[in-house]
């Protein structure tokens, strides 16, 4: 028995898509409203400010230099729940803890080579750079939790290393919008929509490549390997 092979014809596939387009619509529509019903509560823009501390220099040099390795080395110590702790009484609000505090800050450090006046006492020496990155969906309180994290931080390892050599070198002055609730729904909005569409395709394309019927001579001919011998035209009276 000669089985009839697979093959993906694109123009009939085309075709198919064409003839479908109103089950290709109605799956797209229906993926969109599932999007919709899914992003009904699209949530709340966040809002990061970000406050910088550094190594100061306006003490000696040994000082400014076991302040940049401490630095480094008790960078954990940033994030700790003591600092945020300490944060979180700076602040002086009742619905914000120290939890709340850990929970929204993240901190960075990036190491610095600088020759400016600031910190010419360095001997143009490798500075460390710490930045407390808060997001809120309070605008005023990301800048508030930043400064007051980088107080404590600074407070703290004035205690670890009793000098004041660490100090803020840029306070929160203001904001950003780091998360768009709106936009942010309407990006997995559109990508349901697009998701229906390929899966509606992908469907009509499936059913249309493993669909046996015999639709043109070639096919009924198995591939041309059988010999044609006659042709009943398509006679329309």
């Amino acid at each position: 028995m000669i089985k009839n092979e697979l093959e993906i014809d694109v123009g009939r596939c085309f075709n198919a898509l064409l003839l479908k387009k109103k089950f290709i619509i109605v799956i797209t529509i229906l993926f969109f409203i599932i999007g919709m019903g899914l992003t009904l509560n699209v949530g709340e823009d966040m809002y990061t400010a970000t406050s910088t501390v550094y190594a100061a220099a306006d003490g000696n040099y040994a000082d400014a230099t076991n302040a940049v390795t401490a630095m480094n080395a008790y960078l954990n110590v940033a994030n700790s729940y003591k600092v945020c702790q300490r944060a979180a009484f700076i602040i002086g609000r009742s619905d914000v803890a120290a939890t709340d505090v850990q929970g929204a800050v993240s901190v960075s450090s990036s190491s610095t080579k600088s020759s400016t006046a600031t910190i010419s006492s360095f001997m143009n020496s490798s500075a460390t750079i710490i930045s407390f990155n808060a997001t809120t969906v309070d605008p005023a309180l990301s800048m508030e939790m930043a400064d007051a994290m980088a107080q404590s931080y600074a407070i703290e390892m004035a205690e670890i290393l009793n000098t004041d050599s660490v100090k803020t070198l840029d306070n929160a002055y203001t904001y950003h919008k780091s998360h768009d609730a709106q936009k942010s729904a309407w990006k997995k909005r559109a990508m349901f929509l697009m998701g229906g569409f390929l899966l509606a395709c992908l469907i009509v394309v499936a059913c249309e490549i493993f669909d046996r019927k015999v639709r043109t001579i070639r096919e009924a001919s198995l591939r041309e390997s059988i010999p044609v011998i006659g042709i009943i035209p398509d006679y329309k009276g």
